[in-house]
């Protein structure tokens, strides 16, 4: 059957757009506001200037469509985070420009628009407040240097932040908004995962249906939706792996292709793929291959494969969609493992590792940074499943997951309880007997 190529996949894809830089805006080395861990509740302003606009106002005593709060000011100066949370997302679009968004604890997430460059600061690295996360630029949509701030709780924007802003007012970088955030003081963020592909803030699932059809299945948080096509032609692909190599916290896909070449897709916001890339060779005779998370401690997300003959590699990647090293040869005895599946599953934000070994027993690795400690049995009876995948929040609990599926095509949600362990199993549905391939 012939292979699709990267332009045949490319067609269903939303292309990224490349930001310009403004002018010769030199960038800040230091935010000039101290950067520490907060507890207290209260975000601080993220950036210097004139109040020109806020959630619904013109602050010209008139309505605005409107989501955030325009701060005005000189290009070129810092901004900073509002409160500690962890990078969710570093990218660009048409409206936005150049943003950050920061996901904070109970549900709020900031973001950090219309700057020079996408920030300063890696998805998944953790931020505390004050700390400079890039700086203030007119990217996008946008007539003029400011930072566009928006706050969001819940999939909702908060509107409630206005009551911390005075139009036409001045606001000091660093000073602290006089507004405390309920429920922002009370708990750590949690960490970011990949496996959202559409950008809903749910996790999805990719699958290569019995005709060979890629498909795209969009998770509800409970389950998920019939599977839409991606692109046709994809049974001969092997190793379908879920990852964020290129840092943007948009979830992207790698495929072995059967001349042994990885490739690498990037995801855009509609369940689609855009850029594309030939990160290594010789992966399509490895026994497992698996992503998901950073298991070197760097704050990029890297790649494990497991050879034929069992040894065990982390492929470092760096953030741009590459797996440049250096590597490192964690171990052998990997080809005992029937399913490995990647992701952060105890909290303490390195990759770790679910396997099913021979012995049908669920093990769970857990991650050291460029090594992984002791293994511990945490589930029996494993053996019979026909596929495994997981690591990411499925059911909206902010704990790592994972999904497999029985012989008679029964799919299963086996929740995280944070640990590296599993609760209960719920149903998800049946009739998933046909996919070649679930990820």
């Amino acid at each position: 059957m012939k292979r699709m190529s990267r332009w045949h996949l490319a067609r269903f894809a939303m292309l990224a757009a490349v930001a310009v830089l403004i002018g010769t805006i030199a960038p800040s080395l230091t935010s000039g506001a101290p950067a520490t861990a907060a507890t207290d509740g209260q975000m601080v302003y993220p950036a210097s200037g004139t109040i020109q606009s806020k959630v619904g106002d013109g602050c010209r005593s008139d309505y605005r469509n409107h989501d955030g709060i325009d701060i005005s000011g000189r290009g070129g100066t810092p901004v900073i985070a509002a409160y500690d949370g962890v990078i969710k997302t570093r990218t660009w679009s048409n409206g936005y420009g150049n943003y950050v968004d920061i996901q904070h604890a109970s549900g709020y997430v900031t973001r950090y628009a219309h700057m020079v460059a996408p920030g300063s600061v890696a998805p998944g690295t953790q931020v505390v407040r004050g700390q400079q996360i890039g700086i203030v630029g007119s990217s996008g949509n946008s007539t003029g240097a400011h930072l566009h701030f928006e706050v969001w709780r819940n999939g909702s924007v908060y509107s409630s932040i206005n009551q911390g802003f005075v139009c036409l007012s001045a606001v000091a970088r660093g000073g602290k908004i006089p507004l405390v955030l309920p429920g922002l003081g009370t708990a750590a963020p949690a960490p970011v995962m990949s496996g959202d592909y559409n950008g809903d803030g749910k996790a999805d699932l990719l699958g290569v249906a019995a005709d060979s059809d890629l498909q795209f299945l969009a998770g509800t948080g409970s389950g998920f939706l019939k599977g839409s096509v991606v692109t046709s032609a994809w049974g001969i692909h092997r190793h379908l792996t879920r990852t964020d190599l290129n840092g943007d916290g948009r979830s992207d896909m790698l495929v072995a292709r059967s001349d042994g070449v990885l490739e690498y897709y990037a995801g855009n916001t509609s369940g689609g793929f855009g850029a594309y890339g030939t990160p290594g060779s010789g992966w399509y005779g490895m026994l497992h291959v698996t992503s998901g998370a950073d298991f070197t401690g760097d704050g990029q997300q890297d790649v494990l494969g497991a050879s034929a003959n069992g040894v065990l590699t982390i492929y470092r990647g760096d953030g741009t969609g590459a797996l440049p090293g250096p590597h490192t040869v964690v171990g052998n005895g990997w080809n005992t493992i029937r399913y490995m599946v990647g992701g952060e599953f105890n909290g303490d934000r390195l990759g770790d590792i679910i396997a099913v070994g021979n012995d049908g027993n669920l093990y769970f690795y857990p991650g050291l940074g460029g090594r992984f400690g002791t293994r511990v049995a945490v589930g029996s009876g494993w053996g019979a499943m026909t596929a495994l995948t997981g690591g990411v929040d499925y059911n909206g609990d902010r704990k790592a997951d994972l999904i497999a599926r029985t012989s008679t095509g029964e799919l299963y949600l086996y929740p995280g309880d944070g640990t590296g362990r599993f609760n209960a199993r719920i149903l998800v549905g049946s009739g998933w007997g046909g996919y070649l391939q679930i990820e």
